[in-house]
């Protein structure tokens, strides 16, 4: 790699430092800002919702100081500002303080106070910051992300595949926080070339001379060991925050934790698909949101079921052969999206189309498909014909959220993926749903079903099905 190490790297003081950290104090205080006027709401929302049923609300001087313990602990967390959290890491770390904090305010106050405390009013209103604060937190963000005004540049040490992957899934992702400013490469064919707009600007050693940024993120996982060790020991020492790539794709990162052994690190991996606790959960969280979902929208099911007899010929509801867990074949149960005849419709398109043949033959869709009706393309689009699968969770067959069902064709184009893919029961939405569904290619949602075994936990889940009903709504990638 050729990288020379400076005798004593060091990050030179300037105005720069002090308008970083003078920016860092004012995204925190917005977010601040933003949980104690959620935590202001829930109390006016609780207090009146009690007050409805003649029930002593929460004591806003008790609630005051317990909320002062709760911004405490959030800090300590790194929520404020949170940079580098993953999604499903913040709602852990968001629900979690908070309904630690909810518990420690019972217990103590029941202690000291016995039957003085209003513990429906103290319950409510920390029930309500858990739903509200969260979505508040991310509107704040996203308008400190629109103005400009979130997040710290960053280094990119390396500027190969693995910089050019890192750098477009930040740009894409601006509330995580880390926004490429330059990259540094010892390849000098690669200097003066741009990386999605990022600039890389010379050799490793420039960025440890004369450093752009606080931050760092060595994007070199292919490095041999000793030239990684001292690579990374080297911009340590020049960069007040360093991020570190691994040689460790493919392994699930999601369970990962850090431990030491002696004074080697060493890595925890977790799989969380053979915990019970963690499927027990899953389970639950399906049977009553596919309970009560089915319940609460069943009238729209009856709409759409005559307005799909009233547009074509043909039953309402259809049943797809699908693989599910442990490779077990069942009926997967879908709105008619299609004309009775469609498949003598798609082979006049493909036989007219090599265009059209290749493209359905690489992912099993194609765009304008000549098999969908007028109404079927509007629940396509809108994701309304994935809604008689809430049966298919009831019944144990599929979850909410999980690898999109496949048929027994495509198992030969997932290799041994498979093998992973089996042992989890396919979702109605899932990761390759919120990540651009039909727009991605066939190879790429094997990866991300594969990603997503092998990653998950229920705040996964959590995070994709609220990502879920954003994408519906603007009809992302759907067709």
């Amino acid at each position: 790699m050729g990288l020379h190490t400076p005798s004593a790297p060091t990050v030179p003081t300037s105005s720069r430092g002090v308008t970083l950290v003078r920016r860092g104090l004012s995204q925190g205080l917005a977010l601040v800002l933003s949980d104690i006027l959620s935590a202001g709401l829930c109390f006016g929302i609780g207090h009146f919702l009690l007050g409805l049923f003649g029930i002593a609300g929460a004591r806003k001087e008790t609630l005051a100081i317990w909320l002062c313990v709760w911004l405490a602990w959030r800090f300590y967390q790194g929520l404020y500002p949170g940079y580098g959290r993953s999604p499903q890491t913040e709602l852990r770390l968001h629900t979690v303080s908070t309904i630690q904090v909810m518990l420690v305010q019972l217990a103590g106050a029941l202690a000291l106070e016995r039957l003085t405390i209003s513990v429906s009013g103290v319950v409510v209103v920390w029930l309500l910051i858990l739903l509200m604060a969260l979505p508040l937190r991310y509107g704040t963000r996203e308008l400190l992300v629109r103005s400009g005004n979130f997040g710290r540049p960053i280094s990119i040490i390396g500027a190969g595949q693995t910089a050019t992957l890192i750098i477009a899934h930040l740009q894409a992702h601006p509330a995580f926080g880390l926004n490429p400013l330059a990259a540094y490469d010892d390849n000098p064919a690669l200097h003066g070339n741009e990386l999605h707009g990022v600039p890389v600007l010379g050799p490793i050693e420039q960025a440890l001379t004369d450093p752009l940024t606080e931050q760092a993120l060595i994007s070199i996982p292919g490095a041999r060991a000793e030239v990684q060790q001292k690579l990374v020991n080297t911009v340590y020492a020049a960069f007040p925050v360093t991020w570190v790539i691994p040689d460790l794709f493919g392994v699930p990162n999601q369970a990962l934790e850090l431990h030491n052994i002696g004074t080697m690190a060493t890595l925890e991996i977790r799989n969380n698909l053979r915990s019970q606790r963690a499927r027990a959960v899953k389970r639950s969280i399906d049977l009553l949101m596919s309970v009560v979902g089915t319940i609460a929208i069943f009238p729209i099911l009856l709409l759409i079921a005559v307005t799909i007899k009233l547009d074509s010929p043909g039953p309402a509801m259809y049943r797809a052969r699908r693989l599910g867990r442990n490779g077990k074949l069942f009926d997967c149960f879908k709105f008619r999206s299609m004309y009775r005849d469609a498949d003598v419709r798609l082979k006049g398109v493909l036989d007219a189309d090599p265009v059209l043949r290749a493209e359905f033959e690489a992912t099993h869709k194609i765009k304008d498909d000549p098999r969908v009706t007028r109404v079927g393309s509007f629940l396509r689009k809108t994701s309304l014909d994935e809604f008689p699968q809430l049966l298919n969770v009831i019944m144990g067959q599929m979850s909410l959220v999980g690898p999109r069902p496949i048929v027994e064709a495509e198992v030969v184009k997932y290799g041994a993926v498979y093998g992973v893919y089996r042992q989890v029961r396919p979702g109605i939405t899932g990761y390759w749903q919120v990540s651009g569904r039909s727009d991605t290619s066939y190879r790429e949602r094997v990866n991300m079903d594969n990603f997503y075994i092998t990653n998950w936990t229920p705040w996964l889940d959590i995070v994709i099905l609220m990502q879920t009903i954003r994408v519906v709504l603007i009809g992302e990638g759907a067709y």
